[in-house]
């Protein structure tokens, strides 16, 4: 259902709100959205504030708005799942709860050859992020937001290792997965204890340029992810 915004930022409060009816499946592909008048009396806001809402959905893939049709809800096929704003929805409307499973399907595809090409590839300011980012893990078991922000800041190190710039999107993805999964996969402190050594054997084949070592090693680690998923 819609909601009428806050005074303040009110075409992000517009596309959150658009967006979440539409990821929740109130709005299905092929349905049109209200008339922008109904949507400026219903959310009380302006035609302005309705029409910036609509261009920031349909950049995400999710409308297409076009003169006497309206604007329409597109295929499912035609939405950008890696858009951060998406990635939440997804993640806030997931009742299926197989989001954290899919998310981890696709780091399982990309991430083995971005840990092997940052083997290959990184410079030594690389390498001190990600050896940085793990000595904030270790530092932070008992701490699960803490542990959990130098996880996101290892990975995302590692993406950047590659000196590839398309890897870098995936770090939108690497963050929805963490925040889906490791509420359920660590939830205490000896949960962080064990994926520890997971993330060293990642640091250190990086660190010794071993890029076989290090496509092995993040299979494994994104493995026992996948594996304490089914458990849980």
């Amino acid at each position: 259902m819609l909601q009428k915004p806050s005074r303040n930022n009110l075409s992000a409060q517009v596309t959150d709100n658009l967006g979440r009816w539409i990821l929740s499946g109130e709005a299905k592909p092929g349905d049109a959205l209200p008339q922008e008048e109904t949507l400026c009396t219903e959310l009380g806001v302006s035609r302005t504030v309705v029409r910036e809402a609509v261009k920031s959905l349909a950049a995400k893939g999710l409308v297409d708005s076009k003169p006497r049709r309206g604007t329409v809800v597109l295929p499912k096929q035609s939405w950008n799942y890696l858009d951060p704003q998406v990635l939440e929805w997804q993640g806030d409307e997931d009742s299926s709860s197989m989001l954290p499973f899919h998310l981890t399907e696709l780091r399982r595809a990309i991430e083995p050859s971005a840990a092997e090409l940052a083997a290959l590839r990184a410079p030594k300011e690389d390498l001190e992020k990600i050896q940085n980012a793990y000595n904030t893990m270790a530092a932070n078991i008992d701490n699960l937001e803490a542990f959990m922000a130098a996880d996101l800041a290892f990975h995302i190190a590692i993406l950047h290792a590659t000196g590839n710039p398309l890897f870098i999107p995936i770090a939108n993805v690497v963050e929805a997965s963490l925040h889906a999964s490791l509420r359920i996969t660590n939830q205490d402190a000896q949960d962080n204890a064990l994926s520890l050594p997971l993330h060293e054997d990642i640091c250190q084949a990086i660190l010794a340029k071993d890029p076989k070592r290090a496509r092995e090693a993040m299979l494994t680690h994104l493995g026992d992810t996948a594996g304490r998923l089914e458990k849980a």
